[in-house]
C-alpha cells in the first residue's frame, strides 16, 4: 500500500525535529563535560605573603578567563570559608596559573590557620569582659599604717623574767613572762605553773599569749586551769576598727562587739605600755583593757617608793603600783594585786603580791635576761643590789 506524499513528509519532518532536540540536549554536556552534584567545591585558595621581606617587584599577571559556569563559585567560597577558618591544617598552596605565576614567600614561623578578616575585626573591636585590669609594674597593695609602735611595749629586743612563786614563805610554784620584739612585731607570753609537790593539792597551769600585728591587731588566747577551774578564752582587738571578736573555746561561745577608742590592749600588753611611761607618786594612770570579755578602764594608782629585799639577799629600789581590776580574766582566782617596779628606765616587775582562796601569794623575780635593741642601758641586776 502506497501512502499520500504529504503522510510521508510530515512523518519524515517528525522523525528530523526528534534528532535536531536529541542534539540539542547532548550539547551541553559535550561542551562543558558531565558535572556530578556530589562533587565538594574547591576549597578556599590562600595567597601567603611575608610581610617581614621587602615588597617583591610587581611582575604583571594575566588573569585567566574563566568558564560561565565558574560564575556563581564566589557564593559557593563565602559560604565555605568558615568551614575552611575552623580547619587547623595549614592551608594549600595556590596553584601556578600559567608562566607568570608567582611563588609564595616561605615563613619565618609555622603557618596558623587562615581566619576571616571578619571575624578578626571583631574579635579585636569586642572587649574582653573577663580580662581584669593588672596591677601597674611597681604598685604595692594599700597597708594602713600602724596605730601602736613596738617601742612602746618594749624598749629591748628581748625580755626573759624568772620568778619564784611562795605560799606561807614556801616556794609552790614558778612562772616565766617572756617579751619579744620581732621586726617591729610583738610577742608576750606568761607561764605560771605549781611545783610538783603542789600540784596533787592544787594543780596551776596557765597560760597567756599575745601576739601584735602590723600595729593595728593584737590576738590574745587565756588558757587557766587552777584547781577545778578550767579556761579557755581567746580575743583578737582590731584598732582600726575599733572591734573585738572574743570566742570561749569550751563552751563555743563567741560575740562581736566593739570597743569606744583604738588605745584598747589586752592587760599583760598594758602592764608593758605602763612600764614605758613617767609615774608619778600619788598620780592615777589609766590603762584601757580589754580582758575575758570585757572592755574596762583600769586605774593604776601609783602609791610609793620603797626599797625591797629579793631572794638572795639582794636589794632593790621600786615604784609600788595597784591596779584597780575590774574583769576577771588572768586573775579570776585572786583578789587585789600589788606590783613593784624597779625604779629605773625599765621598770621591771620585780615582785607581785596577791591573794586566793588559800593564803597571799608572792611572786618573786629569781633571773633576768634582757637583749637591748639598741644603745645599751643599764641592766636589772645592777639595780638589785647585794648587801
Amino acid at each position: 500500500m502506497v501512502l499520500p506524499l504529504h503522510k510521508n513528509r510530515i512523518g519524515s519532518s517528525c522523525i528530523a525535529f526528534s534528532v535536531l532536540v536529541h542534539l540539542a540536549f547532548l550539547f551541553p554536556v559535550w561542551k562543558y563535560g558531565r558535572y556530578d552534584f556530589g562533587n565538594a567545591v574547591l576549597p578556599l585558595q590562600a595567597v601567603m605573603v611575608d610581610l617581614a621581606q621587602a615588597t617583591p617587584p610587581a611582575v604583571p599577571v594575566t588573569k585567566p578567563k574563566l568558564p560561565e559556569v565558574a560564575k556563581p563559585m564566589p557564593v559557593r567560597l563565602k559560604a565555605r570559608r568558615n568551614v575552611v577558618a575552623a580547619e587547623p591544617t595549614t592551608p594549600p598552596l595556590p596553584p601556578q596559573i600559567g608562566n607568570n605565576a608567582i611563588e609564595p614567600a616561605r615563613p619565618a614561623e609555622p603557618a596558623t590557620p587562615l581566619v576571616p578578616e571578619t571575624v578578626t575585626k571583631k574579635e579585636k573591636e569586642a572587649p574582653k569582659a573577663s580580662a581584669s585590669p593588672l596591677p601597674k609594674k611597681g604598685t604595692i597593695p594599700l597597708v594602713h599604717p600602724p596605730l601602736r609602735q613596738a617601742g612602746e611595749f618594749l624598749a629591748t629586743a628581748k625580755e626573759h623574767l624568772t620568778y619564784q612563786i611562795s605560799m606561807f614563805n614556801l616556794p609552790v610554784g614558778s612562772a616565766e613572762l617572756e617579751a619579744k620584739n620581732e621586726q617591729g612585731e610583738v610577742r608576750i607570753s606568761l607561764k605560771v605553773k605549781s611545783a610538783p609537790a603542789v600540784s596533787g593539792i592544787y594543780p596551776v597551769d596557765d597560760l597567756v599569749e599575745t601576739r601584735h600585728i602590723g600595729g593595728n591587731f593584737i590576738l590574745t588566747r587565756i588558757r587557766q586551769q587552777e584547781g577545778n577551774f578550767r579556761s579557755d578564752r581567746a580575743f583578737t582587738l582590731m584598732l582600726r576598727d575599733k572591734k573585738v571578736f572574743w570566742i570561749d573555746r569550751l563552751t563555743n561561745r563567741s560575740l562581736n562587739e566593739t570597743v569606744p577608742n583604738s588605745d584598747v590592749t589586752d592587760i599583760i600588753s598594758g602592764l608593758y605600755y605602763l612600764r614605758n611611761r613617767p609615774l608619778e607618786l600619788g598620780r592615777t594612770e589609766t590603762l584601757h583593757v580589754y580582758d575575758s570579755d570585757t572592755y574596762a578602764d583600769l586605774p593604776i594608782e601609783v602609791l610609793r617608793r620603797e626599797r625591797i629585799t629579793l631572794p638572795g639577799f639582794r636589794k632593790a629600789d621600786t615604784i609600788v603600783i595597784k591596779p584597780v581590776l575590774k574583769t576577771d580574766g588572768i586573775f579570776k582566782r585572786t583578789g587585789e594585786v600589788t606590783i613593784w617596779l624597779t625604779d629605773d628606765a625599765h621598770k621591771v616587775p620585780v615582785k607581785v603580791e596577791t591573794q586566793i582562796s588559800l593564803g597571799k601569794v608572792t611572786v618573786e623575780l629569781i633571773a633576768a635576761d634582757t637583749d637591748t635593741d639598741s644603745a645599751p642601758r643599764e641592766s636589772v641586776s645592777a639595780k638589785a643590789e647585794t648587801e
